[in-house]
């Protein structure tokens, strides 16, 4: 039945009129006043009363024409919030005469003051309920209609304390719009509550949930996306039509106790599940007074949201993150509206295996592979494994940047010079983190492993000899993001701040699915030394607490240390690989010294790069140093690059080291020194 506003305006001008009767009757004088202009007139009320032309004689009681002229949605109101017919009627006769001027002004009328044309207590009372004392309770704090904020009490202007019967009503934006068909969720609740429609993704619901009393239900995970899928099936079951997702966390305007009632009374208008997300986190006495708007919610059903240890005592499922087989479907599930390129379905494995992503993010990177490969070919937009790579990293939402900085610039491994032998273990290392799912997942070792799962690589050698380059060549073929520590923002002095740091960074680091790059490790995980002092135990605690952390963390972490010797054995004894990168030969050095100077350098044919590097054993960074150096004095001389701007850039980076500057290095080149 939809809703019949000219009926319900004559209901409620057949209540007031009434009223007038009676109070006319009991001689009240109503609009008798000498200051005509500030009231209604008798002549301006009988205007309004009068009926229009050719109308029959009105059916019924006017109070029950007035809810029945509302239709379904008052009806479905009252069923929501338990009303009685007086409660009702008193909603209807609030929304009747806000949508109707004229009604307003004879409300004003009956109420003998024309600046009071919203309804009081105590015209109410006097319309719809028998006892009118009685009936004061229906106004109370705690009551039907003010506990799912249906109705608003306001004072008057002026008073400090406004009696309850002079106080006057007026309806909730968000009911008046319900009542008169508008379906849009509560605009107070927009900016940290959304509506989800049920989705045909096929989901079973994991239990019925007909059984719970009251109707709550934990959901225990981090899976936003799959939580609320889960949601979804299980508020199916019960013939619900979506979730109400509400953020306590983002709650600001109003206390979490009303957006609660507000976002249940949401919930049970559109037939949908209420799921709160960041309850735990509240504080416990913000939560004990949520619990009891939680037992007697209106809303259908009611999911909490725990990522961790649930505070809330009832029954509650896990819902867990998708493995590596069920990334894979949802990776081929989003792509299945996109236009891939052939053979992509091959090498979503991998990329399910390096990317830990939850299903709503998936969903998120796809969306922006896709905008990657549109803004390359609007006209053909084909997605490539490079697009879904490069989203799979945008979609990690890494936040390391406080502890950590992005390596953004990666070599490639032709760049990396190095000896067979450590060459060998780093395309190894790779190759251990592209087929860990195969080994600990098809092949059954995970089972066997309770922890260590990650990949941990020790990188020792001297400083300048491409450890830092090779961790970055590593990242690039795995597609992965690399982030190098700060170790000085990590270690603290003060007792417990380097755990809570490096907690932070593996916790935030297995959201990001990120490289953890440590350099100088040794300042991190040194011996363990003997406990002379608290200083002492404690600093046996970090290292104990870092070993953990690091066997427990499931992406790979890269460390490295100019003094192997100096670290702790235990520690040792995790690592998968020890490589070491040693100085460089004279062979190598003559590769870094030709590699080095770029192709569009201007270079003179008599620099001597064999002179070079077999006079002066140095490191790779080294040697990058002496060719930036040398390639500013050519600039700023305005010449090609010679074997004097070379010889004098290599004197500076001795000094810079210390070492003696001896004819017995330079030769014959002593002279481009004087």
């Amino acid at each position: 039945m939809r809703i019949d506003i000219l009926a319900a305006s004559e209901a409620v001008a057949d209540l007031l009129s009434a009223e007038v009767a009676r109070m006319r009757a009991r001689g009240v004088p109503v609009g008798e006043d000498d200051l005509r202009g500030l009231y209604v007139s008798d002549q301006e009320a009988d205007r309004i009363l009068m009926a229009p032309a050719g109308e029959g004689p009105r059916q019924g009681s006017a109070g029950e024409t007035l809810v029945s002229a509302l239709g379904e949605r008052l009806c479905a109101l009252s069923r929501i919030a338990g009303l009685d017919p007086a409660e009702s009627a008193s909603v209807a006769l609030c929304l009747v005469t806000e949508t109707n001027p004229d009604l307003e002004r004879l409300v004003s009328y009956v109420q003998d003051d024309v600046s009071k044309k919203r309804p009081r207590v105590e015209l109410l009372l006097r319309l719809f309920w028998p006892d009118p004392v009685a009936g004061q309770g229906a106004f109370d704090a705690d009551s039907r209609m003010r506990a799912l904020h249906l109705v608003a009490l306001h004072d008057e202007a002026g008073q400090a304390a406004t009696p309850l019967l002079a106080r006057s009503v007026s309806l909730d934006p968000r009911i008046a719009r319900y009542l008169l068909g508008g379906d849009a969720i509560d605009e107070t609740l927009m900016p940290f509550a959304e509506l989800v429609a049920v989705a045909e993704d096929g989901m079973e619901a994991p239990l019925d949930p007909t059984f719970f009393d009251p109707p709550v239900l934990v959901l225990k995970g981090s899976d936003h996306a799959k939580m609320r899928a889960v949601a979804r099936a299980i508020g199916g079951h019960r013939g619900l039509e979506g979730v109400l997702d509400l953020d306590l966390g983002q709650v600001r305007e109003m206390s979490h106790r009303e957006a609660v009632e507000r976002a249940s009374r949401e919930a049970a208008f559109s037939g949908a599940s209420l799921m709160l997300r960041g309850y735990d986190a509240l504080e416990p006495g913000v939560r004990n007074g949520l619990s009891s708007s939680l037992t007697s919610s209106v809303a259908p059903f009611t999911f909490i949201v725990s990522e961790d240890e649930p505070t809330w005592h009832g029954p509650s499922i896990t819902v867990t993150r998708p493995d590596v087989e069920g990334r894979v479907r949802e990776w081929r599930k989003v792509l299945a509206g996109l236009r891939p390129v052939p053979g992509l379905d091959e090498e979503l494995p991998a990329l399910a295996a390096k990317f830990e992503l939850d299903t709503g993010a998936i969903a998120d990177a796809a969306l922006t592979a896709r905008g990657l490969a549109t803004a390359r070919s609007p006209e053909s937009a084909v997605v490539t494994v490079e697009d879904l790579y490069a989203a799979a990293r945008a979609r990690s939402a890494p936040i390391l940047s406080a502890l950590a900085s992005k390596v953004t610039r990666h070599k490639q491994w032709e760049d990396l010079i190095l000896e067979p032998d450590p060459l060998a273990q780093l395309r190894e290392l790779c190759s251990m983190v592209e087929h860990r799912h195969k080994v600990y997942h098809e092949w059954g070792f995970g089972e066997k492993l309770s922890s260590g799962k990650g990949v941990v690589s020790l990188f020792g050698g001297q400083s300048g000899t491409g450890k830092t380059m090779a961790a970055g060549v590593i990242a690039g073929a795995l597609g992965l993001d690399l982030y190098k520590i700060d170790l000085s923002g990590v270690v603290s002095k003060y007792i417990g701040e380097t755990e809570k740091n490096l907690g932070a960074i593996f916790r935030d680091a297995s959201l990001s699915n990120a490289i953890l790059f440590f350099d100088e490790a040794d300042a991190l995980f040194g011996k363990r030394s003997e406990v002379r002092d608290a200083h002492d135990r404690y600093a046996n605690i970090e290292t104990a607490y870092l070993l953990q952390q690091i066997e427990d963390y499931a992406g790979p972490v890269v460390l490295s240390t100019n003094l192997k010797m100096n670290l702790d054995e235990a520690f040792l004894r995790r690592m998968h690989f020890v490589i070491d990168f040693p100085m460089p030969e004279e062979l190598y050095r003559l590769r870094i010294w030709k590699t080095t100077v770029p192709e569009l350098v201007p270079l003179d044919p008599d620099v001597d790069f064999a002179f070079l590097a077999r006079q002066f054993r140095i490191s790779g960074g080294n040697i990058r140093n002496i060719v930036l150096a040398a390639a500013f004095l050519a600039a700023k001389e305005g010449e090609v690059l010679t074997m004097r701007h070379l010889i004098r850039a290599t004197r500076r980076e001795f000094q810079k080291l210390g070492r003696m500057v001896t004819e017995a290095d330079f030769g014959e080149h002593m002279v481009h020194l004087e």
